[in-house]
């Protein structure tokens, strides 16, 4: 990542919504007047983009002259193996379709000079894009043409081919004969085949997409299935009915948080007369977990028509009437009615006044610590492992087969609801922390609440559960830190009373937590299961053991080896000053360890500034911190801290391989930076183009390393002369690169947390020792 321009740009899609409003031209290709294959006369361009241009060509005299479309790929396209290979897969992908639904293919061949090109059905028409209004289509026409593209779409899944950008300019609408409304699907051009005939690609494989359309897995670069083209079919399908997208970032990172979270602004919400069950389709299209959206895109068209039409909502009601009728009776203790899977249609909101039941419910609750540092790519592949652990604990699978159990989706873990076992949520924490011991990269906290809650139906017509019981749960989790299984007073005193929980259960006082409020908590663990540190917002003189009484002899042993560990500490203390002193390096790690000076605080913020064919176009705009950056892009950082110290920013670019590059505000001298004053890297200098940090020419991931210290840190004093324009930052000797690696390695395993204010327009970081590091993830592709 150097800090002025020295990087490659790959292909880009004309109809990116990120592009500048006046990209680039590519090399003009003029085919107009040509005959091509000895049989297609070309008129006219109809438009180009980065990687080829469209024409309006006549067949041939005997064929009355029929207009067909001409595909061909621009001269800088056929330099990228991976834009090759697409081409021909669009053409291997039309040519195994045969679906009224899908554009046409007559022919393909090559140019004098080797270039190829694809002759398809030419649609006299308009795209969906220019029918969608702001105030929403007519409902009978989405349905109409959503089924239509839900039937196309599954015909091609049912081939093996994914399309990968959906989009309403992708979707073109014509007039039949008869006067009705027929759909085309177009551009295939980054489709996914399966058992691809034209072979694998040597080159590395590419988020490809048009970004307000692509799914969750998508973005992630996660593998894709069908349910990844039926994201992009619900999100086409809000617009068609509202006229605008249901979500609006400003950036790659921000709308896949925006996709965690949910969709804020409902369907019904911008068009009160839209059919309660309609929204209920398209928002479980829009689902971020893929196997909670429809399979089949046909499924989703069937439902969404039926549900506009009025056919959906006649057989709910007539499935209601028929539920009246027949209320569950359990035959006898043992054999309780199963009433979990009766619920999962029925909304309580449908029955107005029906009061709604409390039951006591029994929640672990639990979430993946640092979830927010993980890399972009880390975050899915955590959770998923996650939900595997836990869907092969014997306590998930007995209590799911019994009809006991709800399970929640949270973004960053789950909550578990057992119904009628106390002990339930506890054995499958058990089950879950041995699991765990083989998967140390996830950092889980649990907690365990029993409490009371309701079932309801949620917007999706999935049961759901809410009340007391659910976020009680939540807050006595956050008590805890990674490994901590944290227990609720309430159970505590309920395991308290059995002889096989006793030993595990640790009384922790009262913690306060969200909204000011304080609740009394409990620590288990075995030699086995939980964390037995005590967790940081818990005061230490709070911990004792249930039952456990110890004689005053005992206590009085404590506190003599309570004053000789002090003394001990002290004199330790002294020689590691001395010792830190003379071994330089060797000694800055031990000298940073948490706790062993008092909390160090900054904040920073960064500037982008995007740049076209080398130039900045736009304005430089501020962002708090990791958000996912187009290739072009460059960058400021913006530090400030309270304290005075030293600070240092390493870069470790996507290549493991290459250097490490290392920035200072003051590369001739040790420099100590005084206390909240703001300090520009890189600094300014005489040159502008020196004034921001550029992107490794690889594309991916890099980290930034923000070293802030109490003391000058001797491993990278000694590599600040390379801090300079002339080296661009880069660490050439590699003994010294090799130190700084080194001195990286303890952080990595316990990464330091920033908090965003309000406006979202700074990251504080704070931390224990002498020294903080921190990593921010800079994603580009």
């Amino acid at each position: 990542m150097p800090p002025q321009s020295d990087r490659n740009q790959g292909p880009v899609r004309s109809d990116d919504p990120t592009l500048p409003l006046n990209p680039p031209v590519p090399p003009k290709l003029d085919l107009v007047g040509l005959k091509l294959g000895g049989r297609y006369v070309v008129e006219r361009e109809l438009g180009r983009g980065g990687m080829g241009a469209v024409y309006l060509a006549r067949d041939k005299p005997e064929l009355h002259s029929r207009r067909v479309v001409v595909k061909v790929l621009l001269a800088e396209a056929l330099k990228n193996e991976w834009v090759v290979q697409k081409f021909h897969q669009e053409i291997e992908s039309l040519t195994r379709l045969d679906d009224p639904g899908v554009i046409g293919i007559f022919d393909a061949g090559t140019l004098d000079d080797g270039t190829p090109y694809l002759v398809m059905q030419y649609v006299e028409g308009s795209t969906l894009r220019e029918r969608i209004t702001p105030e929403g289509m007519n409902l009978q026409e989405i349905a109409n043409i959503i089924s239509q593209i839900g039937r196309s779409i599954t015909a091609a899944h049912e081939a093996g081919i994914l399309h990968r950008d959906l989009k309403p300019e992708n979707i073109m609408l014509r007039l039949s004969a008869t006067g009705e409304v027929q759909v085309k699907i177009i551009d295939f051009g980054i489709a996914k085949v399966k058992n691809s005939l034209v072979g694998p690609s040597t080159v590395t494989a590419k988020t490809a997409g048009t970004i307000n359309y692509m799914s969750p897995e998508q973005l992630s670069a996660k593998p894709l299935t069908p349910a990844s083209d039926i994201y992009a079919l619900g999100m086409i399908t809000y617009e068609m009915m509202t006229g605008r997208k249901p979500f609006n970032p400003d950036s790659m990172f921000q709308l896949l948080e925006m996709q965690r979270a949910g969709v804020r602004v409902k369907p019904i919400d911008l068009r009160p007369s839209l059919p309660e069950a309609a929204e209920a389709v398209i928002l479980k299209a829009l689902a971020f977990d893929p196997s909670n959206r429809f399979q089949r895109a046909q499924e989703f068209g069937d439902q969404l028509a039926r549900a506009l039409t009025g056919e959906y909502e006649a057989k709910v009601l007539t499935a209601r009437r028929m539920a009246d009728r027949q209320t569950p009776v359990a035959e006898d203790d043992k054999q309780p009615a199963k009433t979990i899977a009766a619920q999962t249609t029925e909304d309580p909101k449908a029955r107005p006044g029906q009061p709604l039941t409390l039951e006591t419910a029994h929640v672990l609750f639990m979430d993946i610590v640092g979830y927010s540092n993980l890399l972009i790519d880390e975050q899915p592949a955590h959770l998923h492992e996650l939900q595997e652990i836990v869907r092969n604990t014997q306590e998930f699978q007995n209590a799911e087969e019994a009809g006991q159990l709800l399970r929640l989706p949270t973004g960053d873990g789950m909550a578990l609801t057992f119904f009628g076992d106390l002990e339930a949520p506890v054995r499958c924490a058990v089950e879950v922390g041995r699991a765990l011991r083989d998967h140390p990269q996830i950092k889980l906290r649990m907690g365990v609440h029993s409490g009371l809650v309701y079932r309801i139906a949620d917007i999706n017509a999935n049961m759901n559960v809410a009340g007391g019981g659910i976020n009680m749960a939540q807050r006595v989790m956050d008590c805890g830190d990674a490994g901590h299984i944290i227990l609720s007073k309430r159970v505590a005193d309920d395991l308290g009373q059995l002889s096989r929980w006793t030993k595990a259960l640790y009384d922790l006082g009262e913690a306060e937590v969200k909204h000011g409020v304080r609740i009394h908590v409990y620590n288990f663990y075995t030699d086995e299961v939980g964390n037995s540190e005590l967790p940081a917002r818990l005061h230490p003189r709070k911990q004792t053991v249930i039952a456990r009484h110890r004689a005053p002899m005992v206590i009085a042993s404590v506190v003599i080896a309570v004053i000789v560990i002090a003394l001990g500490v002290f004199a330790y203390t002294k020689l590691r000053s001395r010792t830190a002193q003379l071994a330089g390096p060797a000694a800055e790690t031990s000298a940073s360890q948490p706790n062993a000076a008092p909390e160090r605080t900054f904040s920073y913020s960064m500037v982008v500034q995007r740049y076209r064919n080398g130039k900045p176009y736009q304005k430089p705009y501020p962002i708090p911190g990791e958000i996912n950056f187009e290739p072009d892009d460059r960058v400021q950082l913006l530090f400030t801290s309270p304290q005075q110290g030293y600070f240092y920013l390493v870069n470790r670019g996507p290549d493991p391989r290459t250097n490490l590059m290392i920035l200072c505000p003051d590369a001739g001298k040790s420099a100590l930076l005084p206390a909240n004053q703001e300090v520009q890297l890189p600094a300014p200098s005489k040159n502008p183009e020196e004034d921001w940090i550029g992107f490794d020419k690889e594309t991916g991931t890099e980290q930034l390393w923000v070293i802030w210290s109490e003391k000058p840190v001797p491993t990278f004093e000694a590599v600040k002369k390379w801090s300079n324009p002339k080296d661009l930052g880069e660490i050439k000797d590699a003994e010294q690169d090799k130190q700084v690696r080194a001195f990286l390695v303890p952080y990595e395993s316990s990464l330091t947390e920033g908090k965003r204010n309000q406006e979202g327009t700074k990251t504080t970081v704070s931390g224990k020792g002498d020294i903080v590091a921190y990593r921010i993830n800079l994603q580009h592709h």
